[in-house]
């Protein structure tokens, strides 16, 4: 799988997949996201305790990917869109409450 991320990163830095393209995979791409998180969701039975700790780790992923990339420059701290992640993180920040003791 990482492979074929791989290739088809640098097709598309090549310019050999057109937007169009790059925007029918992605939404192909979510849902087998989708589709596949319903099956391990089914799997586990509807665990929420299993759910909240897979969410909870996806996005910490998540979050660390984007510091990684914003520290190696890859993404632009300043343009508009960041501020909106700016906000969003902000928001998450206040709603997760303080570490257990």
């Amino acid at each position: 799988m990482h492979r074929l991320c791989d290739e088809i990163r640098a097709a598309i830095a090549r310019g050999e997949l057109p937007a169009d393209a790059v925007t029918d995979l992605k939404r192909a791409i979510d849902e087998t996201r989708l589709r596949i998180w319903a099956s391990m969701e089914a799997a586990k039975g509807g665990d929420p305790t299993w759910v909240q700790g897979f969410w909870l780790q996806r996005a910490a992923e998540v979050c660390q990917s984007m510091v990684q990339r914003l520290e190696r420059g890859e993404l632009d701290g300043r343009s508009p869109r960041a501020g909106e992640l700016r906000a969003a993180a902000a928001r998450l920040a206040g709603s997760l409450g303080s570490e257990p003791s």
